[in-house]
């Protein structure tokens, strides 16, 4: 009797979990596909031709979207569990009220969700311009590529707008792109405006000279590396020289850094014409000429001590503004003042390392204080030139991309080696002939020290060589971008956002605050403003001398180079967009 009364118990409680069971299972059948969706059931929603409409969802797994119209364009065609944002365009006009109807298939559901949008009759859209066809093509890279894409395919974009308008106005927007956009300055109005380190633009080069993986383009140019500016007195401001291209019409008029120019064209440079003589003398387009004014400043007060003819002109732009060897005491010290990573110039910044291998040179003093970045190959060329045998095998830098990027990756960074003692691609050679091989490096910085200057600083110090930083904290980007071209009607327009982030060989990347300098000097609150490079009078090159000597230069020199005394407010310079600049350059590689 027990075993039957056993028996029956068993049973039940087999069917109770059975029931159970099924109970579960028919829960799981039930539960949406789709839930929190923006759209509201059996409500089309109006799409406007020429912006994007987003609407938003969480999706129980992976999903996938299409649409039965060929005017409505599903710009977002899959997406992950979870939150989701899906984008649609048209770029055509009606005449007669039309319909579309969207189809969202999840993973795992066999029918699929879907919603109307309707586009209104309305007045035909023009046709479509070449800015509307760039930009196009524009929001496909962002959206595929920029670093913080999650947001940007959720932004509503207007097509029509002009391709400058179209890629800042957006970015400037965002929130969650916070390495992109840098504070510039609050306006009238209390509100921060931005700067931004991506960046596009219509190129039109004078002409190129093939080099190895980069190409040599001549530019318009009076050949003045950076000038800063300074408020003398009451609407009264003067630009000082940073430096000079070699061969170039600024070197063969006689400008020298620490020159003072008080007057363009005759005419005094005050609050009202500053930033357009900045731009003037920086960023010439054409051949122009223009006749600047040498003063000397004293107790706020100036006088003129002669006019200097200047004629721009398209030439190559070598940033190995110096390279020598200078002896004492025993030491062999190279110096190299280097003004952008451009990789068309490796040659020339290949052959000073290999001249400071023929000479021995048991230091270096790496100038990079005005180095706002370049190409990271440039960068690799140099950081594997200073350590050598040391960065052997190594990771130079580790990229981290946009999330979809890196699942695509199983979530590991790119690692990028050393170069050293390989073939360098950008000039068919090993680096060889060029290494040091030192365990310590002197680098001059300050502000305007940025990206791939910063991208050399971390990598060496990931392999744990010693890198002593002199002058100011530097910029603190972090991020580089990859470049990518589109033609469009015969002309050419470079995009270069953020695509990634990077790290050294012990995955440290968060420096967006800038490197500390070891040893903080800040060169312009000094009575002689810009000696040049390399004289004992230099501050920042003078406490390098000092740091491996022993010895202060300034102390005992007896000569004074070109700086000249000047005391007066330095001024913020404006930006100035073009290729290389606050920049970490990569080529764009598929996935």
């Amino acid at each position: 009797m027990r075993q039957i009364h056993y028996f029956i118990f068993s049973l039940l409680a087999v069917a109770a979990i059975i029931l159970s069971s099924c109970e579960k299972d028919k829960d799981e059948v039930v539960q949406p596909a789709i839930t929190n969706q923006s759209w509201q059931e059996g409500v089309p929603i109006e799409i406007t031709p020429n912006q994007t409409l987003a609407v938003t969802f969480n999706a129980a797994a992976k999903w996938t979207a299409s649409t039965n119209s060929i005017w409505c364009e599903v710009l977002t065609k899959s997406g992950k569990k979870g939150e989701s944002t899906l984008q649609l365009l048209t770029k055509s006009g009606t005449t007669t009220d039309r319909t579309s109807e969207i189809l969202i298939t999840v993973e795992g559901y066999d029918k699929a969700v879907s919603f109307q949008v309707t586009q209104k009759a309305g007045e035909i859209p023009q046709e479509e311009t070449e800015d509307m066809k760039v930009n196009t093509k524009v929001a496909e890279y962002l959206r595929a590529n920029y670093l913080w894409n999650d947001e940007y395919k959720t932004l509503t974009l207007d097509y029509t707008k002009n391709y400058e308008d179209f890629f800042y106005e957006p970015l400037k927007a965002m929130e969650t792109n916070t390495l992109d956009k840098k504070p510039s300055y609050v306006g009238s109005d209390g509100k921060t405006h931005y700067t931004l380190f991506s960046y596009i633009q219509k190129k039109n080069p004078v002409t190129k000279t093939r080099a190895k993986l980069v190409e040599k383009e001549l530019s318009y140019s009076f050949g003045i590396t950076g000038i800063t500016p300074f408020e003398i007195g009451k609407d009264s401001l003067c630009f000082v020289i940073q430096g000079v291209y070699p061969d170039s019409p600024a070197t063969a008029a006689g400008l020298k850094r620490g020159f003072i120019i008080g007057k363009v064209n005759n005419e005094r440079l005050s609050e009202s014409n500053w930033i357009d003589n900045y731009y003037a003398l920086r960023t010439p387009n054409a051949i122009s000429s223009l006749t600047l004014t040498e003063i000397e400043v004293a107790n706020r007060k100036w006088k003129e001590t002669k006019n200097i003819s200047l004629t721009s002109d398209a030439i190559y732009l070598n940033p190995v503004i110096t390279s020598k060897v200078t002896e004492i005491d025993g030491h062999k010290i190279g110096y190299l003042v280097y003004s952008e990573f451009e990789a068309s110039f490796d040659q020339e910044l290949f052959d000073a390392f290999k001249k400071f291998k023929t000479h021995n040179v048991t230091d270096l003093i790496l100038d990079l204080r005005y180095n706002k970045g370049g190409h990271i190959i440039s960068a690799n060329l140099i950081a594997s030139c200073i350590a050598a045998e040391t960065s052997e095998g190594k990771v130079f830098s580790s990229l981290r991309y946009n999330r979809e990027r890196m699942e695509k990756r199983g979530n590991k960074r790119k690692d990028e080696p050393f170069a050293y003692p390989d073939l360098y691609p950008n000039l068919d050679e090993k680096l060889t002939e060029g290494g040091l091989g030192l365990k310590k490096v002197y680098c001059l910085v300050g502000g305007g020290t940025a990206s791939s200057s910063e991208m050399v600083i971390n990598s060496l110090k990931g392999i744990d060589l010693e890198v002593i930083l002199i002058g100011k904290t530097t910029t603190g980007k972090n991020v580089g971008m990859e470049v990518e071209n589109f033609a469009v009607e015969g002309n050419v327009y470079e995009v270069v956002p953020i695509t990634f982030q990077c790290y050294n060989a012990k995955g440290f990347g968060d420096y967006e605050k800038g490197f500390k300098p070891d040893w903080d000097i800040n060169e312009v609150n000094l009575p002689k403003v810009y000696p040049d490079y390399g004289t004992d009078d230099e501050p920042l090159y003078a406490k390098a001398i000092e740091l491996i000597t022993g010895k202060n230069p300034m102390t005992s020199a007896t000569t004074r180079g070109s700086g000249k005394t000047l005391k007066c407010k330095e001024l913020k310079a404006p930006a100035i967009y073009r290729p290389g600049y606050n920049a970490m350059l990569k080529e764009y590689e598929e996935d």
